[in-house]
């Protein structure tokens, strides 16, 4: 997968600074990121629950790659997030007076 410019001004658009940004995206992204690793294992536990398991290991190497074009399938969740930034999606608020100059 080849990298793609993004437009910063779209991002500024949206959010006060570029680290903030970048912060509420990669936020986003590990909910994602953990959705996915949940329904997998969900998978896995109802597979071993219906008996799936002792076949499992005979046919280990065929799952295998299955599981490899399902991940292959799966868009990055940072793509995912960034793509729901930027279509306004995603509800964040900033701290007002968090950071306070010392004297």
């Amino acid at each position: 997968m080849s990298a793609k410019t993004q437009n910063i001004n779209e991002i500024l658009d949206i959010a006060e600074n570029l680290y903030e940004a970048a912060m509420v995206i990669a936020k986003r992204a590990r909910q994602i990121n953990e959705e996915l690793y949940q329904k997998k294992r969900d998978r896995q536990i109802l597979e071993e629950l219906d008996g799936g398991f002792e076949e499992e290991l005979l046919h280990a190497d065929v799952e295998e790659q299955d599981t490899k074009t399902i991940e292959e399938d799966e868009e990055n969740p940072v793509i995912v997030a960034q793509k729901e930034f930027l279509e306004r999606q995603l509800e964040f608020n900033y701290e007002a007076g968090r950071r306070q100059a010392s004297n």
